[in-house]
């Protein structure tokens, strides 16, 4: 708790983070193409030229070959229909039958080459587990298993985490409320977003996200600024501790890999799927 307390003890100034959610080919130009997605793409882009984040963080859908979101997987099942699924866990959900999308070392499951990507940037996988589709990037769907996000989060020093990417109504939107859950200040960066389906009213937008912890803004906003008094340092201290204590209690080897590697790390994927 002390290690804890000293990481947020004045002069207090909580670290920034910003997770760019699935910017890959398959969901700008490929199988599961959103649109504006190359809007999203400029727009993150300058988001970054005119803010630094002390963190950036990719996330990528890099899914097994026999994944249980495709629709070809699943004999009889139409695509963009719902399934029921048994999880993990033994609790039934209503899964979408995606086309398929994403496969690991495919030219699909590359970052978009127009995005910017700097040698700090960490890329963290999901959707790895065949059985249960992963729209966070920070847990799977049913909370069986949990990517690096938080570790690395923790490790840097984070409190605001600012969520952009693809698709709003998706992984985006799962992400910026796993980051809320797990104590982060989450902000869900509407601009650089863009959704699946038609996207809702924006004011039943900002309320159902609101409630769940999550402030939608835009990126002219970006930094909100904060004030942080001793009350609320040691609330982050606590959760601190409380985090650091959870994530000593889990292995490495029951978090996905591979995640958490640096953009160098990405660029090697990109060669391997070069040569598919």
């Amino acid at each position: 708790f002390r290690r804890s307390l000293t990481l947020w003890s004045p002069p207090l100034r909580g670290k920034t983070a910003l997770i760019i959610v699935d910017l890959q080919n398959d969901f700008v130009t490929g199988s599961l193409k959103v649109a504006e997605g190359e809007q999203a793409i400029r727009n993150t882009n300058a988001l970054r030229k005119a803010f630094k984040f002390d963190l950036v963080a990719h996330t990528r859908d890099w899914h097994p070959k026999d994944h249980c979101s495709f629709w070809d997987n699943h004999e009889g099942a139409e695509m963009y229909s719902i399934k029921e699924l048994t999880l993990p866990d033994g609790t039934v959900t209503d899964q979408v039958m995606w086309p398929r999308h994403c496969v690991q070392h495919s030219h699909g499951s590359q970052f978009h080459p127009n995005l910017d990507i700097e040698q700090s940037d960490v890329v963290v996988s999901k959707g790895l587990r065949t059985e249960v589709d992963s729209y966070s990037g920070f847990f799977d769907n049913c909370k069986g298993s949990e990517t690096m996000m938080r570790r690395i989060m923790f490790e840097s020093g984070v409190t605001q985490v600012y969520v952009v990417g693809l698709a709003l109504d998706f992984c985006v939107g799962w992400t910026s409320q796993d980051a809320a859950s797990c104590g982060f200040d989450s902000f869900l960066v509407a601009d650089c977003a863009r959704a699946v389906h038609p996207e809702p009213d924006h004011k039943k937008l900002v309320a159902d996200f609101a409630a769940k912890g999550v402030t939608v803004i835009d990126s002219s906003q970006v930094p909100v600024q904060r004030n942080f008094n001793g009350e609320t340092a040691m609330k982050l201290a606590r959760k601190l501790s409380q985090w650091r204590v959870e994530l000593l209690a889990t292995s490495r080897s029951q978090a996905q890999t591979p995640d958490g590697g640096p953009a160098k790390a990405h660029e090697e994927y990109k060669r391997k799927d070069s040569s598919d």
